[in-house]
């Protein structure tokens, strides 16, 4: 009998325990929520900063006040939304720092938050690590900038494409520019250098490097249009010319001694 009565007891423990411990899940995490973000300076994201940041909390709609504290130090307190306090680590020693937040609600309950820390460094120390992670990164650009100028001038190097004028042509994958030297339609080189203000490309027809465009397809089509009836006009004036020049010579033969 004795048995059953401790078995009974320890299911009873056991189903509290499985009905209360979801309640402790829910209640280890404070409701006030406080994070830093930077505002203008450096974050390592390995919790080195350095430059002015900001404190900001997060919890309930009826949150009505927030104080901010550094080292259990107060740093200064919000009345309203948002939440947040501007800070720079160069009013600070360097080192270690942990932030915390104490809050209020309008219905007088009071909140506190989790902790958070932050290793404030000088501001060299701030620029080498800058200097660290961006000089690689600058390094690997000058490189592909350089290659996507240098080889195509290498393989491109005073070749010119024949194409008849007015001939149609295919602008995949990148979209076709008209050259501003010579005025026709071609389509953008994959090597071609983006810049700010377009980019930088090489003309197959006249092997000229221009800042250049992408513009539409009717431009395109009226660009070859242009073309073509530049080719025809200049036929005509070939043609002109050669029977000008015939009609000159049968002239001229009129009066040569047979």
């Amino acid at each position: 009998m004795n048995k059953k009565i401790l078995f009974t007891l320890l299911d009873i423990s056991l189903f509290s325990l499985i009905i209360v411990m979801p309640g402790w899940a829910q209640t280890a995490e404070p409701e006030l929520q406080i994070r830093l973000s930077r505002t203008m300076g450096f974050s390592s994201g390995t919790g080195q900063i350095q430059g002015a940041f900001k404190i900001k909390a997060s919890g309930p709609s009826d949150l009505s006040k927030v104080a901010f504290f550094i080292d259990d130090t107060l740093m200064g307190e919000v009345d309203q939304a948002p939440f947040e306090l501007s800070f720079n680590t160069d009013s600070y020693s360097l080192g270690i720092h942990t932030f915390s937040a104490k809050g209020s609600t309008s219905s007088g309950q009071q909140l506190a938050s989790n902790t958070t820390q932050a290793e404030f460094v000088s501001s060299s120390e701030g620029f080498q690590s800058v200097i660290g992670i961006i000089g690689p990164l600058l390094i690997f650009i000058l490189v592909a900038v350089a290659i996507a100028l240098v080889i195509p001038i290498l393989f491109t190097r005073g070749k010119t494409t024949k194409l008849p004028l007015g001939a149609p042509r295919n602008y995949a994958p990148l979209g076709g520019t008209i050259c501003p030297k010579c005025g026709r339609p071609f389509g953008v080189h994959i090597y071609g250098l983006n810049v700010v203000f377009g980019k930088l490309d090489r003309c197959p027809y006249c092997g000229k490097w221009s800042v250049v465009h992408r513009v539409s397809p009717q431009m395109l089509h009226e660009a070859e249009q242009a073309e073509l009836s530049s080719n025809l006009a200049a036929q005509e004036q070939i043609k002109g010319s050669e029977e000008e020049d015939l009609r000159k010579e049968i002239d001229d033969s009129r009066y040569r001694d047979l």
